[in-house]
């Protein structure tokens, strides 16, 4: 099995190891690239590494990394305009929830806007570790799924996903200051260990109440089914559709939509390939 680098998850090479100094007080090791990247943030990292849990080294990438964004800030001239977006109407979202996330957690937010499909809103959200895997980031719900996601400090993102319809109980334990959430899936669950400890009993409600409401879900992938035939016409009205606009970008852009829907049970195998045909037909 191979061994990844705690930070941005590449397999490690014998040359990674020949340093002997990268391993993390939990038993993490880090690739040859982020321990020099480490070393840049504090010197003593290079004689003192083994003493730093996963969560410290990255706390420390993220301060650095924040610093570095408020010195460019200062230091520039101009600030373009950017108007409110999709990311925006999350943010938003987020606030209404009156959900409190740190200042660590900004790139797991931002990611939001990739993750979330049209028109899927969040019910909840809070700052955690996953206890199977001891990576830090964001679980949030909304009416059809249960994602867990952690943005790597060097690019890529950990996500966990759980469809609800897999999800047969939700339930949490709460302690002086946080608490444990536990999902139970079909032969599996997954445990999360959340910062706020208001914030299992939270997602215990909301998802629960889906599981027990099921016309919450079914409503829920009926406006994604709308959404989406409304962002890809060409699915439903094969008259409206131009080859000469359409592009192969934006043809393989509703390919990833399409196996979405099948993958969360909104389409049938059969509907999902008889669209897949479709749109190959366009390239």
């Amino acid at each position: 099995m191979n061994i990844i680098c705690a930070i941005c998850g590449t397999s490690l090479t014998a040359t990674d190891f020949s340093i002997e100094k990268n391993k993390l007080a939990d038993g993490g090791y880090l690739c040859a690239e982020c321990f020099v990247k480490a070393i840049r943030i504090n010197k003593n990292l290079f004689n003192t590494l083994d003493q730093f849990y996963f969560a410290e080294i990255t706390g420390m990438f993220l301060k650095n990394k924040i610093e570095e964004g408020n010195n460019q800030n200062i230091s520039g001239n101009s600030y373009a305009y950017e108007a409110p977006g999709r990311l925006d109407e999350i943010k938003d979202q987020i606030v209404s929830l009156n959900a409190r996330l740190s200042i660590f957690v900004n790139e797991e937010v931002k990611e939001l806007e990739n993750v979330l499909d049209i028109g899927e809103n969040l019910l909840a959200i809070a700052e955690c570790i996953y206890l199977q895997n001891n990576r830090e980031g964001i679980i949030f719900a909304t009416p059809r799924r249960v994602v867990f996601i952690d943005k790597k400090i060097l690019g890529g993102v950990v996500r966990n996903e759980f469809p609800l319809y897999d999800i047969i109980s939700v339930e949490h334990t709460e302690n002086l200051l946080y608490s444990i959430l536990k999902i139970n899936i079909k032969g599996a669950s997954a445990e999360f260990k959340l910062h706020n400890k208001s914030d299992g009993r939270t997602f215990t409600n909301v998802v629960n109440g889906n599981i027990q409401y099921p016309e919450r879900y079914q409503q829920a992938q009926r406006r994604d089914v709308q959404a989406f035939r409304h962002d890809i016409p060409g699915l439903v009205q094969e008259s409206v559709y131009n080859a000469d606009k359409e592009t192969s970008q934006t043809v393989f852009e509703q390919l990833e939509k399409l196996g979405k829907l099948r993958e969360t049970g909104v389409l049938t195998e059969e509907e999902f390939t008889e669209q897949k045909k479709k749109l190959l037909e366009r390239l």
